[in-house]
């Protein structure tokens, strides 16, 4: 049995929380620490990553991903928070795809990765093949949905992605969307320039989400006829966003808080294996791309960015700064909307009966001090 003493995040009030064989077993209100340390930190649920393309060097969708480099990026999430994330693989040929997943699907069968990883995110191939829109994702890989295709590339994955990334204007989306809904996959729009009719046959149909909102968009667009107004306006839509400074503008973030709502909210890395690697010029995707020191992959062939590289903890301490929101509707963006968007209900909370994936931190400046994740 371990007994854990802190600052509850949601309410200030202070906690004793019991755990024993990795399930939290009681929660008490104290009214008084039994140490010094314990008024010092807070207590939050692990934070919860979907979108994460790779770490510390190690590439999802390289085609020799062993077991072992799962395992490091596992762990290495762990020390900023992440307990649980969603391994990405973006557009690519069949059989690159195809390779990837059963190569993600064979690292589950180490217990360790198999506790952080759910499921995993496909985005694309199904995208737009409009300049700017497809971003840096392979324009000669992208192509219409094709249900068949998809299902082969789930069966390489044990069927375990569990969210796909489509643009809904496309040749047979909705019907695509509809089965996906029907064998409980989420269905998120990105990398698209869909009207506004596209978006709601879209929601109609099940997507429940937007991939990285408010990117994945050309530098240029018009300024009536555009993605942006529908996935706001939509309340049925859920919203992930990219907060490391870069991809969105703080009056951006601001504006996109006050419409989706802390709810409907949640907060990605989209990191890419540059993640917690020096800066420098790299090759990823078989793209010359540019680390800087400040943590921006810029890809200059597209003139776009080729992800990101900040932790998810980053995102966390910008949304509070940006926008002024709670840390508790902060954290919430980053665990617990994530655990409902895919039905995890073991996770993203503390609750007794729960997993006890666990972070104590301490804020300064809005930035997170991650001390010790459980």
């Amino acid at each position: 049995m371990r007994v854990i003493e802190a600052v509850l995040y949601s309410d200030n009030s202070k906690v004793s929380i019991e755990i024993e064989d990795g399930i939290i077993q009681k929660i008490s209100k104290i009214k008084s620490f039994s140490s010094e340390a314990a008024a010092t930190r807070y207590i939050a649920p692990a934070l919860f990553d979907n979108q994460v393309n790779g770490y510390v060097g190690i590439e999802f969708s390289k085609p020799d991903l062993s077991v072992d480099e799962m395992l490091r990026v596992v762990r290495e999430h762990r020390k900023n928070g992440v307990v649980t994330f969603m391994p990405t693989v973006i557009t690519g040929s069949f059989e690159s795809l195809k390779r990837s997943f059963a190569n993600l699907a064979k690292s589950l069968q180490n217990p360790e990765v198999a506790y952080s990883v759910p499921g995993f995110h496909l985005e694309g191939p199904y995208i737009s093949t409009l300049k700017g829109f497809y971003g840096a994702h392979r324009l000669e890989d992208v192509r219409n949905p094709h249900w068949d295709e998809f299902r082969r590339l789930n069966d390489a994955a044990d069927g375990k992605i569990i969210q796909i990334t489509l643009a809904p204007e496309v040749e047979g989306a909705v019907e695509f969307i509809k089965k996906c809904v029907k064998n409980s996959i989420v269905v998120s729009l990105g990398h698209h320039n869909g009207s506004a009719e596209d978006i709601e046959r879209a929601a109609d149909a099940g997507a429940k989400t937007v991939t990285h909102l408010g990117n994945g968009m050309a530098n240029s667009i018009n300024r009536f006829e555009n993605p942006l107004w529908m996935q706001l306006a939509d309340d049925r839509i859920m919203s992930s966003m990219i907060l490391d400074g870069f991809h969105l503008r703080p009056e951006m973030v601001k504006v996109f808080y006050r419409a989706k709502g802390a709810k409907r909210t949640i907060l990605t890395s989209d990191m890419t294996m540059l993640a917690g690697m020096p800066p420098g010029n790299y090759v990823w995707d078989g793209n010359d791309v540019e680390l800087t020191k400040e943590g921006i992959i810029m890809f200059p062939k597209a003139n776009c960015f080729a992800g990101a590289s900040l932790p998810l903890r980053v995102g966390v301490g910008n949304m509070m700064k940006f926008t002024g929101c709670s840390l508790n509707e902060a954290i919430d963006m980053a665990s617990t909307n994530p655990a409902k968007l895919y039905g995890l209900n073991d996770r993203g909370t503390i609750a007794e009966g729960k997993r006890a994936d666990l972070i104590l931190f301490d804020i300064k400046d809005t930035k997170l001090n991650i001390i010790e994740t459980v």
